[in-house]
């Protein structure tokens, strides 16, 4: 085999063979993975640029995870606050109901009050996702990371909708004299000064037959109970404002923290995006190069077997 000796003409065609098959490993490698960059061997700059736009693109997919759960977080609370108004307005039904009802009724009355609020109190004791309540007490805090940025945190408070320290400000009722009690029982105290029975004061919902604390058993005058109702229906209505407002600040936060989510969806698809741009390869063009590749491959091989004959014919000749 050392004795042959091949053309000009033959060395270029194998070169250029040579070439070509190269080339085409190279395109069938990219058109099977849909990739022009696998390794840094392949362009350096663009594999570490886009391995650093991948990574920070996965990041802010795992943050934009924790977000989300955030939000289920805040969405139960306001799941609770929703079903908290529909019970407050029970309550004012049965306070209403009483007003001009007759004492037996009151009493019957008063066991619906005391068991619409004790269930009132069960179910915000029941608003927790994954442990956090944030209804239940102002010590509570959901804390979200946004970003590798320390400072790009948003915390939410919690509030204390069931208190049992009268006058906070985070309650239901804010009112020094309303509370409720640990078994759940909502307490009107002080509603009206007994001036008939004495100084002591009225209970007002710890019997809605309105009976005076000083004197257990003595009714209160008729202006008394007006009295006692309209202020107990203000506390009711205050209520109701109050969940209202705590409603509307949950849903602010539960605003930013889906306008987050969605800004983390979309810039961890730009992130994306731009490592894509570096390393993808353009299929449509690899397809295109890799048949005129083949077809360079065939002509080269035709172009040796053509010389190989004419060679071979010349000796033929000679002989």
């Amino acid at each position: 085999m050392s004795g042959i000796t091949l053309t000009a003409t033959q060395t270029a065609t194998i070169q250029s063979l040579q070439s070509a098959s190269a080339l085409f490993t190279t395109t069938q490698n990219e058109l099977n993975t849909g990739k022009k960059v696998n390794s840094a061997s392949d362009d350096a700059v663009a594999y570490f640029r886009s391995k650093s736009l991948y990574d920070r693109s996965s990041n802010i997919l795992t943050r934009k995870a924790n977000v989300d759960q955030s939000i289920q977080t805040v969405q139960a609370a306001l799941d609770a606050t929703s079903a908290v108004d529909g019970l407050l307005k029970q309550l004012k039904g049965v306070l209403e109901g009483a007003r001009g009802a007759t004492t037996s009724s009151r009493v019957s009355a008063t066991v619906q009050f005391k068991n619409i609020a004790k269930q009132l109190a069960q179910l915000v004791n029941d608003a927790s996702y994954q442990g956090l309540n944030l209804l239940t007490k102002t010590t509570a805090s959901l804390s979200t990371q946004f970003s590798e940025r320390t400072a790009a945190t948003f915390v939410i408070s919690g509030f204390s909708y069931t208190s049992t320290a009268a006058g906070n400000a985070n309650s239901l009722f804010t009112a020094a004299v309303v509370a409720f009690k640990v078994d759940g029982t909502l307490l009107f105290s002080n509603v009206i000064a007994s001036t008939a029975n004495g100084a002591g004061t009225i209970k007002g919902f710890s019997a809605l037959s309105l009976t005076s604390s000083t004197n257990y058993g003595s009714l209160v005058t008729a202006s008394q109970a007006a009295a006692i109702f309209t202020a107990s229906d203000n506390r009711i209505d205050a209520a109701i404002s109050q969940n209202s407002a705590l409603t509307a600040a949950l849903g602010t936060n539960i605003n930013i923290l889906q306008a987050r989510s969605n800004f983390s969806a979309s810039y961890s698809a730009t992130l994306s995006g731009g490592g894509d741009k570096l390393t993808l390869a353009d299929l449509n063009v690899e397809a295109a190069n890799s048949q005129a590749l083949t077809l360079r491959q065939q002509i080269g091989i035709q172009s040796l077997s053509v010389t190989g004959t004419q060679n071979s014919s010349i000796l033929t000749l000679l002989r």
